[in-house]
């Protein structure tokens, strides 16, 4: 049987309004929280959830990095690293390290590990493994001209692209960092599992050097641990991050 003009265009309507509908109702959302666990090694600022430790004149503070501040990295979800509307793809702290001696010192954290309480441990991710994941060489080159004549060469950059930037510009820098300098930046893991309670932070020691660059001696490793707990959240276009 055929449908008259008028039912088929009651019936497109009908399911426009259902479409939009679906479009404007809840989504939801992974909600991810690390909080920090008082061991006694290292202080904890209750209200930021910030680690703070200092060895050897070298300060380190350590803290999770949730949805909000993970967002903050780049103006469009689409050229997001760590995360997208619904999910958090990595588990991403921030680490500073303050070099308050009156030498350098060299910073290497790409031995950084995460311990979580199912008995695995996930190596800190470098740019290298970005590269790989959102490769820089996704940019295009496209000519165009008008009717053969007038060749231009363009660029488009695509959101592979504009994730790796960001990936790149937010990491922790391996570096030697000169006296009352400080530097930051992410530690980056694999997606802690949502059965794992429990979650420790394995920083590597940070090299002393001398006046003339020699080592002269290591910090202590450090260990960092925190209650780790998942949840899904419904959400609405219309909130507040």
């Amino acid at each position: 049987m055929k449908a008259s003009g008028k039912t088929g265009s009651l019936f497109s309507g009908t399911l426009f309004f259902l479409l939009f509908l679906a479009g404007c109702g809840p989504f939801y959302r992974t909600v991810v929280v690390m909080a920090p666990v008082r061991t006694g090694e290292y202080e904890i600022d209750s209200g930021t959830g910030i680690c703070k430790i200092e060895k050897a004149g070298v300060k380190f503070t350590l803290s999770f990095q949730k949805r909000k501040e993970l967002e903050a990295i780049s103006p469009y979800p689409a050229w997001n690293p760590y995360l997208n509307e619904q999910k958090i793809f990595y588990s991403v702290f921030k680490l500073v390290v303050e070099n308050t001696r009156q030498d350098k010192i060299s910073v290497d954290m790409s031995k950084a590990v995460l311990l979580d309480g199912l008995g695995n441990q996930e190596s800190a991710l470098m740019t290298e493994y970005f590269k790989g994941i959102y490769p820089e060489s996704t940019k295009v080159q496209q000519q165009r001209g008008l009717r053969g004549f007038d060749y231009s060469e363009i660029v488009i950059y695509t959101e592979d692209y504009y994730r790796y930037n960001a990936a790149e510009r937010t990491i922790f820098k391996a570096r030697e960092v000169f006296p009352e300098v400080k530097m930051e930046g992410y530690l980056v893991f694999n997606i802690v599992r949502r059965e794992a309670g429990s979650v420790t932070v394995v920083l590597p020691g940070v090299k002393l050097l001398g006046a003339k660059g020699e080592e002269e001696g290591k910090t202590e490793e450090l260990r960092f641990k925190f209650v780790h707990s998942v949840s899904v959240k419904e959400s609405t276009a219309d909130d507040k991050r």
